[in-house]
Order: structure tokens, then sequence, then C-alpha cells
């Protein structure tokens, strides 16, 4: 006999040979043992991953000659003439070839025959989604009132095509796609047995191409073998696979990171010129780009060697893996749809890179600007601690204390309320009021101009949804602004074309640095919700009624009850 593949050669002739499927076998081999065999079955599932094998196995076990048993014997002339497929009693038909309402007629009417050597006659029928409507109706009786003596086995890849009526009839066995460690261990033992010199790496790379299925995988090595003729590396794999090269995947994707356009395309060209297809390119780089991200987020081991993957996690962000992944399934299925598989895929590139320089200009500036107003303000403290501390005279004046608004009278301006408003900042309002602010000088509606004057002394410097921030040199103004008629006025001033705030918030300079200072070095150590130091601002949110009633008081406890006269009364 001339030379055998190797996937014919190795396919398995016992269940303790099939790989992957222990729910299904185990199942099976029960029902053998306490004679509940079913009178149909369907196996559906990928290709290569055992279906028919599993059928012409469980043919010869139900068949033995002595059954019941866990395992055919393999021994007995049942088992030998099946496995040389000349029993009469086993039939397998191909439905691709076979699918009329004629051939199934004709099944049907050979049904009622009893065995001729066997106990059961059993009916293999493949790729079954292949029959007409009209070859499913014929099946269908026979499948509803089957002599005892027959077991029907249909196989698909696609149970979904299969119509309902047969599948209620049927049990139902779904054979998952094979892992490549399976598949990897299935590999060695050929490699073994055959004296291959095939490198532990090519294997693995064998079986992540195999994509579930066996079969593939051995065929693919079987392929390999005589390609490379002598010892067999990874390369000789990625040259009969048709994939892309770890090392090339890694430049690409690098070149993306680092928006090289010249490189990349030129990569890309290199990888086309060699063979490759475009959609095999995708879906190579979007599985290096699955295991990055499975590497940078979860910890335990995924089955691909790790090693390289290490330092790629740590130079690609999560958003920027998730644009990548998007954008190459995106392409992935319009390619699909084009002739142009190329030019979508060029553009894909275009896209990953013009999206990396946008996030990267972004995060420059942002960061340049914070370590900038750091380093200031570190200049300034550093200036003032060198200066010599002078005496403060402080005017104990009873007229005057006298005249300050008493903080049981207001609202205290918090430090909480300034960190909720740093934290929740709205950057587009802020840029916008601040846009319009030097418009205040020119505004000329009279009882209006003199709050817009006190406005413009301030400095506008952020801004929440609902609440602005505005840094005033001194406390004075702080106060004056926040006295109830000028905020009401200045809110009407900012809210005259749109709703913008409902609420101002006044800080003097000297605490607007120091607690900035510990937003911004926070924020720096990467802490994005800081918390403000606790300190006392000593701002109040006058009440100018209980104001006015206090001094009103005064008045006329100094002046007399009847020689005060107020305005307005």
């Amino acid at each position: 006999m001339g030379y055998q593949a190797l996937y014919r050669t190795y396919r398995p002739k016992r269940f303790s040979d099939v790989v992957g499927q222990n729910v299904i076998i185990r199942t099976l081999q029960n029902a053998i043992l306490n004679n509940k065999v079913a009178h149909a079955y369907l196996f559906s599932g990928p290709r290569g991953t055992g279906k028919t094998s599993v059928a012409k196995i469980f043919a010869k076990a139900v068949n033995c000659e002595k059954a019941p048993s866990l395992e055919p014997c393999g021994e007995c002339e049942t088992c030998q003439l099946i496995e040389e497929g000349h029993l009469s009693d086993v039939i397998e038909i191909d439905a691709a070839s076979n699918n009329g309402v004629e051939e199934i007629r004709e099944l049907r009417d050979k049904v009622n025959y009893l065995p001729s050597f066997g106990k059961y006659k059993v009916y293999i029928i493949d790729e079954v989604h292949m029959l007409t409507q009209a070859a499913f109706n014929a099946l269908l009786k026979t499948l509803e009132e089957p002599p005892a003596h027959v077991i029907f086995i249909l196989a698909t890849t696609e149970p979904n095509k299969v119509i309902p009526t047969i599948l209620s009839r049927c049990q139902r066995f779904d054979f998952r796609g094979i892992s490549p460690s399976d598949i990897n261990k299935k590999l060695i033992e050929i490699r073994d047995k055959e004296e291959i010199d095939i490198s532990d790496e090519a294997l693995n790379e064998i079986a992540l191409n195999a994509e579930g299925g066996l079969r593939d995988a051995i065929s693919l090595l079987d392929q390999t073998v005589s390609f490379s003729g002598e010892k067999i590396t990874i390369e000789d794999v990625y040259q009969v696979s048709g994939s892309v090269s770890k090392d090339n995947l890694i430049k690409l994707v690098n070149y993306l990171k680092d928006k090289d356009a010249s490189n990349a395309f030129f990569l890309l060209n290199e990888i086309i010129e060699d063979g490759k297809e475009i959609s095999k390119i995708v879906a190579d780089i979007i599985a290096l780009l699955r295991d990055i991200l499975i590497e940078k987020n979860i910890t335990f081991e995924i089955e691909r060697p790790t090693s390289y993957l290490k330092d790629l996690a740590q130079d690609y962000s999560n958003d920027r893996l998730f644009f990548y992944l998007d954008v190459l399934n995106e392409t992935q299925n319009n390619i699909k749809w084009t002739m142009q598989k190329r030019a979508y895929l060029e553009l894909a590139l275009f896209k990953m890179i013009d999206h990396q320089d946008v996030v990267r200009i972004e995060e420059k500036e942002e960061i340049g600007l914070l370590m900038n107003k750091i380093n200031e303000l570190e200049r300034s403290y550093r200036e003032l601690e060198k200066r010599p501390v002078q005496e403060i005279v402080v005017k104990n004046s009873e007229e005057e204390i006298k005249s300050q608004p008493k903080r049981k009278d207001g609202r205290e301006i918090t430090v909480k309320e300034i960190e909720e408003i740093l934290n929740s900042g709205n950057k587009t309002k802020k840029n916008l009021l601040a846009r319009g602010w030097p418009n205040l000088a020119n505004l000329k509606t009279p009882h209006l101009q003199t709050t817009a004057e006190l406005l413009l002394k301030g400095e506008l410097v952020a801004c929440s949804d609902d609440k602005m921030l505005i840094v005033y040199p001194d406390k004075t103004s702080c106060l004056m602004l926040l006295r109830e008629s000028t905020k009401k006025l200045a809110l009407e001033i900012i809210n005259s074309k749109e709703n913008h705030v409902n609420d101002i918030v006044c800080l003097d300079k000297t605490n607007w640095d120091l607690l900035f200072t510990s937003f911004l070095k926070q924020w720096g150590e990467g802490n994005k919700k800081p918390k403000l130091p606790k300190v006392d601002l000593g701002i109040f949110a006058t009440n100018e009624k209980k104001y006015q009633s206090e001094t009103l008081s005064l008045a006329k406890d100094f002046f007399g009850a009847d020689k005060v006269i107020v305005e307005g009364e």
C-alpha cells in the first residue's frame, strides 16, 4: 500500500482515541452499557472535531461481538469489517452529493431489511444540512417510526439549516472546537511516533492555526513535513499556513503605536507580496491585540507563549487596544464584500495611526501644562520662603469690626465646594465663558456696569456644570461679589444669553495657590479625584437683609429711632 495521509493514519479507532470530546464520549458509552441506544443522533460542530469518526466508532461499539462494553474490541470480525468499510450494515451517505428525494426514498425502502451480519443497521448521513426540503420530508417519516434494528447518525457543520422537525426527533450532541493544548498533545504524540524533526514552537503554531480542528492540524503538519523535508521551524509553518510571522506582527503594531506610517505601509507591502491573504493578515493582527489585552488585564496564563507579550502590554493602553480592535473588526466585515481588500486594510492603518496621534497630543499638552504650573508655583513658594517675616499691625477698630458681616448670618465658602468644582470641571464651559470675559469692559447697561467691573477684576479659573470659581487678589473683592444683591446681578450678566451657571464661588489668590498646588501635585501622581487640604478660607456669602437689619439696629441705638430715616420706606 502507498503512502497514507497522517490524518487517515491517526484517525480515532476507539473512544479513548477521541480528543477533546469527553462529555459526548462518556454519554455514548453509558448509553451502550445500559442498552439505552437511541434510534437517531445528530452530531453537530466545526469541521475536524471528530463527528464522523465518533459515528463509526459508535457503529462498531453497538455491533461488536463483545458488546455491551465501553470500547469496541477491534478484534472481532464485525469490528474489522466496519474498520475496513466492508460491512453492508454500516452505510455512509454523503448528503452533499446525494441530497435528492429519490436517494432518501431508496434509503427508506431499505431500512426495513434486517441487518445481514451485525445487530444494528447504522446509517451515517454526513453534511445532512445539504438535503433538499423534499428529501428532509422523505426522511422525516422514517425518523419518526424507525425499525428497532436501525440507528441514524446525522452529522452536520450547520445545524441551523436542519429543519426543526428533524432536530426534535434526534438526540443532539454538539462537538466543540478542540483546545490548542489538546491539539498540541496529539501532535507531539504523532511527532514522536513518526520521528518528525520539528520544534515545539512550530507545533504550537500549527495547533493555533488549526482553529479547533484536529484534522486540520494533522493535515497542516503533514503538509509542512512535505514542504520542509528536514528540520521543521516555525518559519516553515508560517510559509505553509499563510500566517504572518510573530516578529512582523509585533513590528507592525509598534509602527502603528509610534505613528510611523512609512514603515507600517512598507512592512504591510512586504507581507502582502510574500503571498499572505488580506483576511489572514487582519485575523492575525486581531489575535495579537487580543493576546496583549488579556496579558494586560488577566492574571491567568493564556494558551499562547506570553514572554513577548509582557513588554507589549506595558506599551498599550486599554483605550488604544479597544480602538484598534474595533477598527480591525469593522475592516474584517468590510473585506468580505469587496474586491478592494487591500485598500480597506490600508484605510484601517490610517485610522489607527490618526487616532493614536490625537490621543498623544492631548495627553502631552495636558501633562505639559500641569507640570509648567507646578514648577511655576514651586518657584513662587521658594521666593516667598526667602523673604524676611514682616510684623503685621492689626487695627483694633470697634467701628470696623461692627461693620463686618457676622459669620452666622451667611453661608461659608468651603474647601469641599472648591474640590467638587475642580473634580467635576467642565472645560468646554470654562473656555466659552473665558473667551467672553474681556467683553465685560464693554457692558453699557447702567445698573450692571459696577458689577461687571467687579467681575473683570477677578480671574475665572474653573467651571462645573452649575458653578463657576473666580479668584481675586484679596478677600475684600470676594466678599463684595458674594453679597446677595451683587451676586444676583453677576449671574444676570453671565447668563444673559444662555443659562451657564446657577451659583458663583469666590476665593482669594493666596488660598487658591495653596489649594491648586495640592490639586496639581495629586493629579500628576495619577489621582484623578484629588482631595484638597482642610483650610479655613474665611469667606462668607453675606445674607444682605440680615446685614442691613443689623446696621439699622446699630444706627437707631446710636442716633435714636426718631432720627433714623430709611430710604425707600
